[in-house]
């Protein structure tokens, strides 16, 4: 995978995220972690009042607010990129900031969670001018989704942002490199795993399923009893080069797959999430693993499943 120290390094991964320490050939013969419980729901403390939001020059991590919140509704979606079904859905508006070490432009994103009794559904969105490559994924966007899995899991791809290379708990990340174009299913759900191998590796569009216990320890999740369930298509609302707009990034996933490298869902319980995205502007090259905003920094979403 191209996006190393994937959620902040974040996922400050700081989808995730997401969305790094490894590259697409990693091997399946890391150790797989034990198998463990849904993420179980916060205790009631209250969370602690918001910071002022920094200025634009100022890093993501000066702003703290750990109390930020969504609700995962029961609706039914047609995952195309299309956010129309979308519409009467209350989101969660959020600005990304880079990882610490590096200064680039906050972005400012919308976030909406739904479910049916089938999937979990995922939209993420994105103010950003479009810029794609059918040639190089570096020169187009990218974005990454990351799940807690274990309760203790640090937002930097399940360590601190401070050290990185603690584990303090298990990430499930949706890992999305665009090598396929709008308007395209993507995922492990309509693509066959990567090399013929790798169930966790999207081998036609790169939206690969992967865990992490630390920045630089990502993984595709290739281990016995593994799969890639996702499906994801993007668009962008005016897919001109260079030109303003939204990118939208329709994602879906089983609730419950078993497999103890996934976030497993359950509607009447919490689960928590981070983000991150990749503006192919970041240098001549595209973007490099670290050239990423994300919202690790400000602490977990908690997506409540009602």
């Amino acid at each position: 995978m191209a996006l190393s120290r994937l959620f902040t390094i974040i996922f400050a991964v700081a989808l995730v995220a997401a969305a790094c320490g490894s590259d697409d050939t990693t091997s399946s013969e890391t150790a797989t972690p034990e198998a463990t419980t849904p993420v179980s729901s916060p205790d009631d403390t209250a969370a602690p009042a918001a910071t002022t939001p920094p200025d634009e020059g100022e890093l993501g991590p000066a702003y703290s607010d750990e109390g930020r919140t969504l609700d995962a509704v029961a609706a039914t979606i047609e995952v195309d990129g299309d956010a129309t079904d979308w519409a009467d859905i209350e989101g969660l508006d959020l600005t990304l900031y880079p990882i610490t070490d590096e200064r680039y432009a906050p972005k400012d994103a919308t976030l909406k969670a739904a479910h049916d009794d089938e999937f979990v559904y995922v939209l993420l969105q994105v103010d950003d001018d479009y810029d794609w490559s059918a040639d190089d994924a570096h020169l187009s966007a990218a974005a990454a989704i990351q799940w807690a899995i274990e309760p203790g899991a640090g937002e930097a791809m399940g360590a601190t942002d401070e050290d990185r290379e603690t584990s303090l708990g298990l990430v499930d990340i949706w890992h999305w490199e665009l090598e396929c174009e709008a308007g395209v299913d993507s995922g492990g759900a309509v693509a066959g795993p990567g090399e013929g191998k790798d169930p966790g590796n999207d081998s036609g569009c790169n939206f690969d399923d992967e865990y992490a216990m630390t920045t630089e320890d990502r993984e595709d999740d290739n281990a016995d009893g593994a799969e890639n369930s996702l499906l994801g298509v993007w668009t962008h609302s005016d897919a001109t080069a260079g030109a303003d707009g939204t990118w939208t990034f329709e994602m879906r996933r089983p609730l419950v797959t078993g497999d103890s490298t996934d976030a497993q869902f359950e509607v009447g319980s919490d689960a928590r999430l981070a983000i991150a995205y990749w503006d192919a502007d970041s240098g001549p090259d595209g973007w490099e693993d670290e050239d990423h905003v994300q919202s690790g920094n400000q602490g977990w979403i908690t997506i409540s499943f009602v």
